[in-house]
C-alpha cells in the first residue's frame, strides 16, 4: 500500500469543516478552512472542549482518503454512507463493523482497520460471526499480503481475487503540547517497513498509540508488532491514552507504547 503523508499548512481550522468527497475517494475530505478568531471563539465550543481538552490526544483529520485502485462506484458510495452513519451515531468498534457488513456488498480484512479506524478487526469480525452468517473468500492485497473478504451475501464468486489499496492523508495530532505529528511524518517518509518505523519511533523516545501506528506507520495490528519487538529484546512500556478523532466522532481509551530503557 502506498502511504502519502502531506505536510500541514499553518492556518486556523475547525474540526468539522468537511466538504464533499473527491472522486474515487471512499472517505470524506476534511479541508483546512481559514476562519476568523471571533468565529472560533463563538462557534463549536462543545466540540473544542471535547476534542482538544478532554482527550489526551486529538486526531483532527483535515484530509483522509483510502481507496482501492479498481473500486466500483457502487462500493465507493456504500462506504461513504457507512462512514456517515458511523459518525452520526458515534458508533463503537463492533457497531462500525456491523454497519459496514450490512451496507457494503463486501469488506476486506485489509481495509477494515483503515476505513473504520479499528484496532482489533479480527476479533470484531469473530464477534459478529457469532450472531450472523458471513461468507468468506481468501484474497491477495497489494501483491504480497494474504487476507479475506467478508460479506453478508451468499454468493461472492464475482469478488476480485486481488486488491491494490492506497492511503493519503493530512492529520493533526493535537496534545497539550500542541501539534505533535511532525516526527511521525518524518519517520514515515524515511522508512518503508511498518515494524521498522515502529522500532525507530520507540528508539527515538516517541510515544506511539495504536492510531499513530495505523495513520503514519501502516501498522494494522500494533500490539502484535510490539510483541515481536519485545521478543527481540526491546523493552517497551504500555499505557492507556484517551483519544478522539474527527473520522468516527468518538472518544475512547487505546494502548500507547513507549521505550522503557529502565
Amino acid at each position: 500500500m502506498v502511504l502519502i503523508v502531506q505536510p500541514l499548512r499553518r492556518q486556523a481550522v475547525t474540526p468539522w469543516q468537511c466538504s464533499a468527497r473527491p472522486a474515487g475517494c471512499a472517505v470524506w475530505l476534511c479541508r483546512a478552512v481559514p476562519v476568523r478568531a471571533a468565529d472560533v471563539n463563538n462557534r463549536d465550543t462543545d466540540n473544542r472542549k471535547r476534542y482538544r481538552v478532554t482527550a489526551d490526544i486529538s486526531y483532527q483529520i483535515e484530509r483522509y482518503c483510502f481507496t482501492e485502485i479498481s473500486e466500483p462506484a457502487r462500493l465507493n458510495r456504500q462506504w461513504a454512507n457507512v462512514l456517515q452513519m458511523c459518525r452520526e451515531q458515534q458508533a463503537g468498534p463492533e457497531e462500525r463493523v456491523r454497519l459496514a457488513l450490512l451496507n457494503v456488498d463486501y469488506v476486506t480484512s485489509f481495509e477494515l482497520p483503515f476505513r473504520l479506524l479499528l484496532l482489533r478487526a479480527p476479533q470484531l469480525i469473530a464477534a459478529v460471526r457469532e450472531r450472523q452468517t458471513l461468507s468468506q473468500k481468501n484474497v491477495l492485497f497489494n501483491g504480497k499480503r494474504y487476507g479475506c473478504v467478508y460479506s453478508m451475501k451468499t454468493d461472492i464468486s464475482t469478488v476480485p481475487d486481488e486488491f491494490q489499496y492506497h492511503l493519503s492523508h493530512r492529520i493533526r495530532r493535537i496534545t497539550s503540547a500542541g501539534s505533535t505529528e511532525t516526527p511521525y511524518q518524518k519517520i514515515a517518509k524515511e522508512v518503508k517497513a511498518p515494524r521498522e518505523r515502529l522500532a525507530l519511533a520507540l528508539t527515538a523516545g516517541l510515544e506511539v498509540t495504536a492510531l499513530d501506528g495505523l495513520f503514519w506507520f501502516g501498522c494494522q495490528r500494533l500490539a502484535a508488532d510490539v510483541l515481536r519487538l519485545r521478543k527481540s529484546g526491546m523493552r517497551i512500556a504500555t499505557a492507556s491514552k484517551t483519544v478522539s478523532d474527527t473520522v468516527t466522532g468518538t472518544m475512547r481509551s487505546i494502548p500507547a507504547y513507549r521505550s522503557d530503557r529502565g
